[in-house]
């Protein structure tokens, strides 16, 4: 491969492993939910509340970003990537990778924010549920 591809594949891989470590703190902290105090509980739906807030606008810019990529997509059809290709016009094809890297660098993100909201999430149903068993 490609010094660039390998350098691609590397800066993919450190994000999906950031990913893969963000998942298994979600999945420790919904195990220590029962055992948790209820303040300590709140304390994190607060931190969890913030952190998502504090990613909101880069989240959005990241979705604006892959919905405008899609729509490239649409418009490179495989004829016209052919006929790059056959005409060997590197300058297009080369864009168009770099467009592509960007587009799989951004949904890596999108994803890992909305691991972050999924936490928020079940922090939230838990506090509910204690919300709810208080008032009975």
């Amino acid at each position: 491969m490609s010094e660039k591809v390998d350098q691609f594949c590397d800066k993919l891989r450190d994000r999906l492993d950031a990913i893969e470590g963000r998942l298994q703190s979600v999945k420790t902290n919904v195990q220590a939910l029962p055992a948790q105090a209820e303040k300590a509980l709140r304390d994190k739906l607060d931190a969890a509340r913030t952190k998502v807030q504090a990613q909101k606008q880069r989240v959005e810019q990241t979705l604006a970003s892959l919905k405008a990529r899609a729509q490239q997509k649409v418009a490179e059809t495989k004829e016209v990537v052919g006929e790059w290709k056959a005409k060997r016009e590197t300058r297009k094809l080369n864009a168009r990778a770099d467009r592509a890297e960007a587009y799989a660098a951004d949904a890596v993100d999108f994803a890992a924010a909305s691991i972050d909201e999924a936490e928020e999430a079940i922090l939230d149903a838990a506090v509910a549920r204690l919300d709810a068993d208080a008032a009975q």
